[in-house]
């Protein structure tokens, strides 16, 4: 009897996964046809709810970005059987769905029983990068390194723990070791070219930038760089060079107009001087700094109802230092021969700054 009990238990068993594996057949086939629909209900209506069956309804749903729905079948499914495989998958979706710290809680769960997963470590490390935990990020990817020393990626994030730790020269060279092992590693040649940037190291900085350049010729990063450096250097034509690419690029910013305007100042094209500094202020229409560049032009182009205008508007929306505001609309009152406005910006120059000379032999010339 209890042979024959034992016979018709085998085969019940033997019948069900027979059952269940042509369940998985037709899911299968209804995915391969993106009909994930179809496939879910006959997952959720299965008598026999395994583990490999809330394993595959979670899965569906994480791919259909349904996180809530993936997240209760994988506990589910781990409350049947602790799977690091599904923990690792329970992590990703946690991590996925915008819970970092339920996130990292599942990853250090896996990690403490296998530490041969190393993408999921990976996640782990970028995980502790972005939410300031740089000390664990550190340890997890120094850790990587001994596994893999051959990938760039992991000592470009190493660079970046220390980079939230303060720690520049540690930083930098792991930046160079990540190059060293991979010369076209686009990210760390930025990072060595702003590393050496920081250095005022001018030689090391071109050097990078002019390889991203090389291997990117549209990088907005690479672009910008080389600008700023050429624009340091007083090159102010070849920096407009980079900034008609930037612009080309279709890149635009308060900066990178300011550094146009600028440019053509410094080669006397007040005209499209004046143009750019308008560029940049309808992006930014209460840039104090822009406003004041953009009345000095119009003060040199004898435009001095619009450069009061804009000296005006540059006090209104500056933060304290206004000096250089208020000595030339003083100086412009004063060509104009309205003596008393003149002296009265004259005077609100020189209590601006007290070191404003000029504004002090205006007023006593003046008075």
């Amino acid at each position: 009897m209890i042979k024959k009990l034992f016979i018709a238990l085998i085969v019940l068993s033997v019948l069900n996964i027979e059952a269940q594996t042509s369940v998985f057949k037709d899911v299968d086939s209804l995915l391969m046809l993106g009909d994930y629909q179809k496939a879910l209900i006959i997952l959720e209506d299965s008598n026999n709810k395994t583990v490999t069956v809330y394993d595959k309804t979670g899965d569906i749903y994480k791919s259909i970005g349904n996180y809530s729905k993936a997240i209760e079948n994988y506990q589910k499914a781990l409350e049947k059987n602790e799977s690091i495989v599904i923990k690792t998958k329970l992590g990703s979706v946690y991590e996925l769905s915008g819970y970092p710290s339920k996130a990292i809680k599942a990853y250090e769960g896996v990690m403490q029983k296998d530490s041969s997963n190393l993408i999921m470590i990976n996640n782990l490390g970028k995980l502790y990068l972005s939410n300031y935990k740089a000390t664990k990020a550190e340890y997890v990817f120094k850790y990587l390194i001994e596994q893999d020393s051959l990938n760039p990626n992991y000592q470009y994030l190493l660079a970046k723990s220390y980079e939230k730790q303060d720690l520049f020269f540690a930083m930098g060279q792991s930046y160079l070791d990540a190059y060293n092992i991979d010369s076209l590693h686009i990210k760390s040649i930025y990072r060595l070219a702003v590393f050496f940037k920081d250095l005022k190291d001018k030689d090391s900085t071109m050097v990078f930038i002019n390889k991203g350049l090389q291997l990117a010729p549209d990088n907005i990063n690479f672009n910008q760089l080389k600008a700023n450096q050429l624009y340091s250097d007083k090159e102010y034509k070849n920096t407009l060079g980079y900034l008609d690419k930037l612009e080309g690029l279709n890149y635009k910013s308060v900066n990178v107009y300011e550094m146009f305007g600028m440019s053509y100042l410094k080669i006397d094209s007040l005209d499209l001087a004046k143009e750019y500094f308008n560029k940049a202020l309808n992006i930014n229409r209460n840039n104090s700094k822009i406003l004041y560049r953009l009345a000095t032009v119009e003060y040199d182009l004898g435009e001095t109802k619009k450069a009061k205008n804009s000296l005006l508007f540059s006090i209104y929306t500056a933060k304290p230092d206004l000096d250089k505001q208020y000595y030339l609309l003083g100086v412009i009152h004063k060509e104009e021969n309205n003596l008393k406005e003149a002296i009265y910006y004259f005077e609100k120059s020189f209590q601006n700054n007290s070191k404003k000379y000029q504004a002090l032999y205006e007023l006593a010339i003046s008075e």
